[in-house]
């Protein structure tokens, strides 16, 4: 990945979640006023405090965080930046809920099938850890919202569904910048990383090669990838596609192969043990996702809830 020099307007703060997966959260610092896209993990604050300091931007300078979604490890730290800071929280509506009831974000974020998903404590942490303290949304944006910060720093929004069914990217205009959160998701993990919506993830992923032809991007920031030039974005796009595909071609060879309806706690597993993942709940939902898509295109059927065989 390039290089890149983060002096102004945005300023890159950065955690390791784990060997193989960093999070980078982005302060973006107008004339008038700054902004966080995302707040990270609740462990962050310190550095996000820091982050704020080198820039330039004392407490009452942060107006917003404007989130491109509300999964726990993009919200972590709303209720300590609002302490400090008295910053509004901005966020897609569909999930508001999950900023307010962190029980519901664990429960159907984390369990959405049950019965194939115990309600275990090492689950439970894997979630809340993350999490500082519910604060409810102040405002809903979508895609189209603009936020002047001044001195020809402005933020719009632009809607990018696929990793959650609601998702933004945030297009810095003065940098020709686009900011994005999980919109393209990480493909060589040891685990899924999950998408909610096939159809929606596809066209996503040609929104954002739109976006940077159009707007003219020069730099592409992502959560967990490294700061991206337009050619190597384009490059992880290309490979998203193929992850898609694979995914796919997995689960449709699997239910062909079998003489009679399978569940889809079985695509599940075998899904994962195919294409060397971990067993989760994130890659549980991938894959409920692709049945969907799949009978929604009519090469599956459903002849008992959450039984699939091929059409």
């Amino acid at each position: 990945m390039t290089d890149f020099t983060f002096d102004g307007p945005i300023f890159q703060a950065r955690i390791d979640l784990d060997p193989v997966v960093p999070l980078y959260v982005y302060l973006v610092k107008g004339a008038t006023y700054a902004a966080w896209i995302d707040s990270g993990i609740k462990s962050m604050f310190p550095l996000l405090q820091a982050t704020m300091d080198r820039a330039g931007v004392v407490p009452q300078d942060l107006r917003f965080v404007l989130h491109t979604h509300s999964h726990h490890d993009h919200i972590g730290c709303n209720a300590q930046l609002r302490a400090a800071t008295g910053c509004l929280i901005a966020a897609p509506a569909y999930y508001a809920a999950w900023h307010a009831d962190f029980e519901r974000q664990y429960q159907e974020f984390a369990r959405p099938f049950r019965r194939l998903m115990p309600d275990t404590p090492e689950l439970r942490d894997e979630v809340f850890s993350f999490l500082d303290a519910p604060v409810p949304l102040d405002l809903h944006v979508d895609e189209g919202v603009l936020f002047d910060l001044g001195g020809g720093v402005t933020l719009r929004a632009f809607s990018l569904p696929g990793h959650m069914l609601a998702e933004l990217g945030w297009f810095e205009s003065s940098t020709r910048t686009l900011i994005l959160g999980d919109a393209i998701t990480g493909l060589d993990w040891p685990q899924f990383h999950s998408h909610l919506t096939v159809g929606g993830y596809r066209a996503s992923l040609d929104k954002i090669r739109r976006l940077v032809r159009e707007l003219d991007v020069q730099r592409i920031l992502a959560a967990h990838f490294a700061p991206m030039t337009p050619a190597e974005a384009d490059a992880l796009v290309a490979h998203a596609h193929d992850y898609i595909d694979s995914v796919e071609r997995t689960i449709v060879r699997f239910v062909a192969g079998q003489s009679a309806p399978v569940s889809l706690g079985a695509i599940w597993a075998f899904t994962c043990r195919h294409m060397e993942r971990r067993q989760e709940f994130r890659a549980l939902n991938m894959v409920h996702a692709h049945a969907l898509d799949l009978l929604a295109r009519g090469l599956l059927r459903e002849p008992e809830p959450d039984h699939y065989t091929l059409r």
